[in-house]
């Protein structure tokens, strides 16, 4: 028994062992459980991904699918149990209708899917089978892709498992949808970033080639990721070659690879529009009010976001944590506070080793983070506020605020609150007894608070 409960203890020692283990077997369950093409957009993903997943990377106008895939997609709220598991797919009878909302996103962020799909589909699969498979392939994806991530960030570890473990971000990973790959090269530039203003020698060419891919694969999941790179323009001198002329006032290293991680970001994205054929943002109005006045902008943000006449800071809110099944149900407040409390736990639970690594940079990443996030928060309203709210379904040209924008959209990016944790500590920190007492709670609250997402999911569809 004492062997056992030692060698568990070895084991949630490493931040990285936590997230696996509870995100791989709260995933299953989810990918299970949750009722199939339940999760936001989830129909619209399976189509694109089943559409990969044979090859066609129909973008546009008109898509080609089998005709059981297409009907599927359209039993939107259909439960799992009672979801077709025996009748294979007949490929043979095609469906060419208007291409889904999902068609216009790069193949990358439907690649796991697909996956997991083309394995369905070797074993005879049915609509049942595929979008399963599809779940827990990306399910997979996202585990091992943020284990290795762990594995490697220098400091701020528990952060990244926490957010990584935050019951939305299980449920999203366990479906169909493309929010897994966009979570994932979220939480890649975060840890690249992390790690070079750690780092005390110069950038190698793996480290420079590492960042332009980094830089295409947030501008091809959504280009208003690319904002992202914003803290690279601040990374220490050392870790460039100096100028050989020494009049010249900035680093042409540092800005000569700046330069080239924005060009590949563009072509790449250029590349893809040229593909799909639409613009980068479309307006639901005839006129943008914002063109004609931009400071009405800033109405627009307090209305969606402190206005609480309006109440949809709320929705935001809780959509960043816990709202699932496209807002059929969410976490309570009472599993909220333990959540945060985890959160909070984990950026001021004191830790000399990462306040020596990150050392003088600490102050000054807190506040580019600060300022990106703040950046990102802006170009996701604007964008939402544009392409959603000015809709003539929707409010027209009198849209008041950025209707559309879901808490999703910005979960991920908590983790770039390292530094300001590091930053706090300075000042507010918490110290357990030991670093044991630290581990149990850490793995004990979050498979806690995983645990009531199970519950309340078979509870909500029982």
């Amino acid at each position: 028994m004492k062997k056992n409960w030692f060698l568990f203890l070895s084991f949630i020692k490493k931040p990285e062992n936590v997230f696996i283990s509870l995100s791989l077997f709260f995933g299953v369950l989810s990918a299970v459980l949750v009722p199939q093409l339940s999760v936001s957009d989830e129909n619209m993903h399976y189509l694109r991904a089943y559409g990969i997943s044979q090859g066609r990377v129909e973008s546009g106008s008109r898509c080609t699918l089998p005709k059981d895939v297409a009907k599927r997609a359209g039993s939107v709220y259909e439960g799992n149990f009672s979801a077709d598991y025996s009748k294979p797919i007949d490929r043979n009878i095609l469906d060419v209708d208007k291409c889904s909302s999902a068609s216009g996103y790069p193949p990358i962020m439907h690649l796991p899917q697909a996956v997991g799909i083309n394995i369905a589909n070797i074993f005879g699969g049915s609509t049942g089978l595929t979008i399963l498979f599809g779940r827990l392939a990306n399910l997979i994806f996202y585990s091992f892709a943020l284990y290795f991530i762990i594995k490697w960030v220098r400091i701020g570890k528990w952060v990244f498992v926490v957010i990584g473990l935050i019951p939305l971000m299980v449920h999203m990973a366990a479906s169909l949808s493309s929010d897994c790959v966009t979570n994932v090269a979220v939480f890649v530039i975060t840890a690249l970033t992390l790690n070079l203003f750690t780092q005390k020698n110069a950038l190698s060419n793996k480290q420079i080639a590492a960042l332009v891919c980094t830089g295409i694969l947030l501008t091809l999941t959504k280009s208003i990721n690319a904002l992202l790179l914003f803290p690279l323009i601040f990374l220490p001198k050392h870790l460039f070659a100096a100028n050989k002329n020494k009049n010249i006032p900035f680093n042409i290293q540092k800005w000569a690879i700046l330069i080239m991680i924005g060009v590949a970001a563009i072509i790449s994205l250029l590349i893809w529009q040229k593909i799909f054929g639409q613009p980068l943002l479309t307006t639901g109005a005839t006129h943008n009010p914002l063109h004609s006045n931009p400071l009405k902008f800033i109405q627009i943000l307090f209305n969606t976001y402190m206005n609480p006449t309006i109440g949809y800071t709320d929705i935001v809110l809780r959509g960043s944590v816990g709202d699932f099944s496209s807002f059929k149900y969410h976490l309570p407040l009472f599993v909220l506070i333990p959540l945060f409390s985890l959160l909070f736990l984990s950026l001021l639970h004191y830790n000399k080793k990462d306040q020596e690594l990150l050392g003088e940079q600490t102050g000054k990443l807190a506040v580019y983070n600060l300022a990106t996030i703040g950046l990102f928060v802006c170009a996701v309203s604007y964008a939402m506020y544009t392409a959603w709210a000015l809709l003539p379904f929707r409010f027209g040209e009198g849209a008041y605020y950025a209707d559309g924008v879901q808490g999703r959209y910005f979960t991920a990016t908590a983790v770039m609150l390292v530094p300001v944790g590091l930053w706090l500590q300075k000042y507010i920190n918490v110290r357990t007894k030991n670093e044991k007492v630290f581990n149990l709670i850490m793995f004990f609250g979050l498979a806690l608070v995983l645990g009531f997402y199970v519950f309340e999911t078979v509870w909500t569809y029982k």
